[in-house]
């Protein structure tokens, strides 16, 4: 079964996305309290051998999202930037990545720097309720 991380932009302050590429990021997560809550979620997806997603909103286009598809993490490392402890970090690997918006205007539209199109919205707003539903009937 799928099972869906989000991460909206009021998130942003204690987990960052950096080196970002088509095939994988690092993930750097500043708060403990929210290491120890998706260090559960994804031990738990392992257990139950579930696909992980990472659903990430746009920074500048807020209505736009970026699915990374069958995400794959490795362990936690100390992340340090000019020898001072800045979090931890969690490099992220995935076999794809979809881009959706809400916004008619840029539906359709081709990707900055990717070679794909914005697809709409609410096909992957209908997949999030499935899972959602799944999740509650278990």
């Amino acid at each position: 079964m799928k099972q869906f991380l989000r991460f909206y932009n009021k998130d942003k302050n204690v987990i960052r996305m950096v080196n970002q590429s088509n095939k994988g990021f690092d993930l750097i997560i500043l708060s403990d309290d929210k290491l120890k809550e998706l260090l559960e979620i994804i031990n738990y997806c392992e257990e139950k051998e579930d696909t992980l997603n990472i659903l990430w909103q746009m920074k500048f286009k807020h209505e736009s999202f970026v699915l990374y598809k069958k995400c794959v993490f490795s362990a936690p490392m100390d992340n340090f930037f000019k020898t001072e402890h800045c979090g931890k970090k969690i490099k992220v690997t995935c076999d794809n990545t979809s881009f959706y918006t809400d916004s008619n205007i840029n539906k359709d539209r081709k990707v900055k720097f990717v070679n794909s199109t914005y697809q709409d919205m609410s096909t992957l707003t209908r997949l999030l309720k499935l899972t959602e539903l799944n999740l509650k009937s278990k």
